[in-house]
């Protein structure tokens, strides 16, 4: 069984789809410390042809594993969610049919889990993509370790063979740790597609969600298959 095992990302970019497609499981990788200004809490849309971050305010003191940060009720901050969403996509085909996205960022309860947000979220957009991989959160298998050990380990807690890496892997992994446990690690390297944006130049790595709005439904699933898997 092949898994990744990837940090639950805020409206999660198609790389990040791309991989969990190309896996039999998704690891959500909840249970290491929350880094901030990353793509956790926020994530880019097209606002006015320019990248725009869309970003979830957290309570989220340092060394707070993922699956502990709670959304911090800050003045407005929904208001100014949902304008700047809807502002970036009301030119595109999908303007009127964003309301799931809406909802979603409504029902979050104020002081929830920021993770419980970002997998719904996911969850959404991985459907739009036709991808059905299961999941499972790494907080839930407690395993113990840093790093390649821990991978390794969630690797093993599920009866994984195969682990399929990001690109930056290539510079941290303890392969020898994969092999004596005999799951073999295989690096993926996403060819980001490009797709009609409108007249300013292509912006790359936003939301998946600036995808879905601008493509036909159909179009979407081809989008996720540009990608490259080498043996290490």
């Amino acid at each position: 069984m092949r898994v990744t095992i990837h940090q639950p990302e805020h409206l999660p970019w198609l790389g990040l789809l791309a991989k969990v497609a190309a896996s039999d499981l998704w690891i959500v990788l909840d249970s290491v410390p929350y880094r901030k200004n990353y793509v956790q809490n926020r994530n880019r849309v097209l606002l006015g042809g320019r990248p725009t971050w869309l970003t979830v305010p957290v309570f989220a003191p340092l060394g707070t594993p993922i699956h502990e940060v709670r959304i911090y009720e800050a003045p407005h901050w929904r208001r100014r969610y949902r304008g700047r969403l809807t502002q970036a996509l009301a030119v595109t085909p999908g303007a009127n049919h964003i309301g799931p996205v809406l909802e979603l960022i409504d029902a979050a309860p104020a002081g929830g889990h920021l993770a419980d947000l970002n997998l719904d979220l996911a969850a959404w957009l991985l459907a739009q993509f036709d991808v059905t991989v299961p999941r499972v959160r790494a907080s839930a298998l407690r395993m113990a370790g840093t790093r390649s050990e821990l991978l390794v380990n969630l690797c093993r807690a599920v009866g994984a063979d195969e682990y399929l890496s990001g690109p930056s892997g290539r510079d941290y992994l303890d392969l020898a740790a994969f092999a004596a446990q005999g799951i073999a690690v295989r690096f993926f390297d996403f060819d980001h597609p490009t797709y009609d944006q409108g007249d300013a130049p292509f912006v790359p790595c936003l939301s998946a969600v600036d995808a879905w709005a601008r493509l036909d439904r159909p179009e979407l699933p081809s989008l996720l298959s540009r990608y490259r898997l080498s043996p290490t």
